[in-house]
């Protein structure tokens, strides 16, 4: 039987409706209001790390007339040091709560009754193995920028001709969104198979997540524009250009308006992006095989134990040269006799 790679696009808008539907308002309000928090608190601090660049650069011309101390500049990089730490602490802990909504629709998908609200995704984070699920972030993160290493490096090379650089920044755009469609399926993968990841490395939920998404990967792209991109840039172009207008006429309440309605609709949209990855890893599952997958990825537990190296007698280099080559000898010795 021939696998069916491809989810019909009206099937799937479907069957988001009935599974974001029902538990709508319980959903929103927490995942909006957690992300509204996160932009909140990211903008402040950034704000922050913006004014003590600021006073680092007022500093150093002080030194130089000698009307400060160098301990002033010691001082302004522990505080930009902290901002970014605890910026950085903030995308991880939105990044795991992200990946918790989208298990608990996971699991909407897979049992009907199950409720999603704020108390079912908190305890979906609570459980998340964040030690596991970062270093899938990291690697992520770390693939895709070997990816779009080789034409920002070109982009520098042809700094000079314009077309080439905005050539080769399309490329770049398109290759960390093709790496990215190939990974996005990491950490459903990696809750599929959460117990055989046990000592093993994290970078296994990318390969089998771009082996899942072979021959799916238009497919997805489909569906992800029509559910999730296009109805986005609507509503953002709609009120971003009553910010813009706001500011072109000076009404400034236009531009605070347009703000808040594009961050809202963002956040009340929210239930529908965490559901449509659930739902489609979910459906796309139907029709893949995880253990061809996942094979040749996970190393036996003996040999992460040890136990497999228990009986080897340890020889030098060129000692075991001599053998391999005795032993090659005395085979072609038998095979010609």
């Amino acid at each position: 039987m021939k696998k069916r790679y491809h989810l019909s696009l009206k099937q799937f808008v479907h069957d988001l409706k009935e599974l974001v539907k029902p538990h709508y308002q319980a959903s929103m309000w927490p995942l909006g209001g957690v992300m509204i928090i996160f932009l909140a608190l990211s903008f402040i601090i950034g704000y922050f790390a913006q004014g003590i660049l600021s006073s680092m650069g007022m500093a150093m011309m002080m030194i130089m007339y000698g009307m400060a101390s160098p301990a002033a500049i010691g001082l302004a990089l522990l505080e930009l040091l902290l901002a970014i730490i605890v910026l950085v602490a903030l995308s991880f802990f939105y990044s795991f709560f992200t990946t918790a909504a989208q298990f608990t629709y996971q699991d909407k998908v897979r049992h009907p009754e199950q409720v999603v609200s704020a108390g079912s995704v908190w305890m979906h984070y609570k459980h998340l193995r964040k030690n596991q699920l970062w270093r899938i972030i990291l690697y992520t993160g770390l693939f895709v920028f070997l990816w779009s290493l080789p034409l920002d490096i070109i982009g520098g090379l042809v700094a000079k001709n314009q077309a080439l650089v905005i050539v080769c920044r399309v490329l770049n755009d398109i290759v960390m969104a093709w790496k990215g469609i190939e990974y996005s399926q990491a950490n459903f993968l990696y809750r599929d198979r959460q117990p055989q990841f046990l000592g093993q490395s994290m970078r296994h939920a990318l390969t089998a997540s771009r082996r899942f998404m072979g021959g799916r990967k238009w497919n997805y792209l489909l569906i992800m524009l029509v559910v999730i991109f296009v109805p986005m840039v609507v509503w953002e172009a709609i009120f971003g250009a009553l910010a813009y207008w706001g500011i072109y006429t000076a009404t400034y309440v236009l531009v605070y308006i347009g703000l808040l309605l594009m961050i809202l609709g963002f956040a009340a949209y929210l239930p529908v992006i965490f559901a449509s990855g659930a739902l489609y890893y979910e459906e796309a599952k139907k029709t893949a095989n995880l253990d061809e997958d996942f094979a040749d990825t996970f190393k036996p537990v003996a040999e992460l134990t040890g136990e497999a190296y228990v009986h080897e007698v340890y020889t030098p280099k060129k000692k075991q040269r001599k053998l391999n080559k005795s032993r090659i000898k005395r085979s072609k010795k038998i095979n010609n006799s």
